[in-house]
């Protein structure tokens, strides 16, 4: 008999029980003991029989699959180098758990619908890993209302998720580790490439950086551009005569400071001779550059175990309807050094 064959009917003429029976165990229903319940479900897999999610829910209380919302920007390549990282690190986490995975969006990108209340809904999840700067009261409501576990990850906690449990990097204290490391060195005038767009986590990482240089005695040059490679190349260009007056560069991601290393060595400035660059976020292609690139390492295998854990232990107190109190764990960077510095 084919598995795809699999029929309740071939099912409960194993088990010796009739259809309505395995129906019953298919619902979980009190008028069947657990142990037929249990020869059922048995059977069942023995026979290739694949029960859909929505049955599995109503047999094991969980269907063993864990949604990742990814940021609406990920599709840009200045989110996604790092966010691509991160998400290897979260699928072996629970791949070592046994868990499926199931990647999303908040939003569907076609019909507008949120797709995390369809996901809740429909019984298709256990739990969420959120990678989102923020939510809207709306969904963050029907999730409680809900109770199904879910953790923010990655980034750091804003005023509408400070009270969840949010997993995160320290990234004032990644800031201010470069300044302190640039002014051993002997560094006392910097320039900044800060982020046109009002992110926290860029936001934190230029106040770590200018506490720390201002407190010395230092002075910071700051220029705003996006992002990415290109604009921090354009910028860097546009902009030359007064870098040139500093000796060192901290770029608020890795993909800026390598091109704002790559302007810098089209004017034929030597680095780190001239000008010492760091960038952040330690992506691979900091490790594939001439000179290679001094950045922060955001600890994402770590990140990755904590918020699974952190899911899994809302799960278990779940079961035992225990109170579960919400933590902000923040973890520290490290700074890598590389030839650029």
């Amino acid at each position: 008999m084919k598995h795809n064959q699999v029929t309740i009917k071939d099912i409960a003429e194993i088990a010796g029980v009739s259809f309505s029976t395995v129906s019953r165990c298919l619902n979980d229903s009190p008028l069947v003991s657990d142990a037929t319940k249990q020869k059922v479900a048995q059977i069942a897999q023995e026979m290739g029989f694949e029960f859909n999610a929505s049955a599995r829910g109503l047999i094991t209380s969980q269907v063993g699959t864990v949604a990742i919302v990814l940021p609406e920007q990920y599709t840009r390549i200045s989110v996604n180098v790092y966010h691509g990282m991160l998400m290897n690190s979260l699928r072996t986490s629970l791949e070592k758990l046994d868990v499926d995975l199931i990647v999303t969006y908040h939003k569907n990108h076609y019909t507008g619908g949120n797709n995390i209340t369809r996901l809740v809904t429909r019984r298709k999840i256990d739990g969420l890993i959120i990678l989102m700067e923020d939510m809207d009261d709306q969904t963050l409501e029907f999730l409680k209302s809900r109770s199904i576990p879910f953790v923010f990850s990655h980034y750091p906690p804003t005023d509408s998720i400070k009270d969840q449990d949010v997993i995160y990097t320290d990234h004032y204290a990644g800031g201010k580790m470069v300044a302190e490391y640039l002014l051993l060195r002997g560094h006392r005038a910097f320039s900044l490439l800060a982020v046109d767009e009002p992110h926290l986590e860029f936001k934190l990482r230029e106040e770590g950086f200018t506490d720390a240089i201002e407190k010395a005695g230092g002075t910071v040059h700051r220029y705003l551009c996006g992002f990415d490679f290109l604009p921090a190349k354009e910028l860097v260009t546009g902009e030359l005569p007064g870098i040139r007056q500093t000796s060192a560069l901290f770029c608020m991601n890795d993909l800026m400071a390598l091109g704002a290393i790559r302007a810098l060595q089209d004017a034929g400035v030597s680095i780190p001779g001239e000008i010492a660059v760091v960038g952040y976020d330690d992506s691979e292609f900091g490790r594939y550059a001439r000179p290679q690139l001094t950045t922060v390492h955001q600890p994402k295998e770590e990140l990755a175990v904590l918020s699974c854990d952190r899911l899994f232990y809302q799960m278990e107190k779940q079961r035992t309807d225990r109170e579960i109190k919400k933590k902000l764990i923040s973890i520290q960077p490290v700074l890598v050094e590389r030839e650029s510095t």
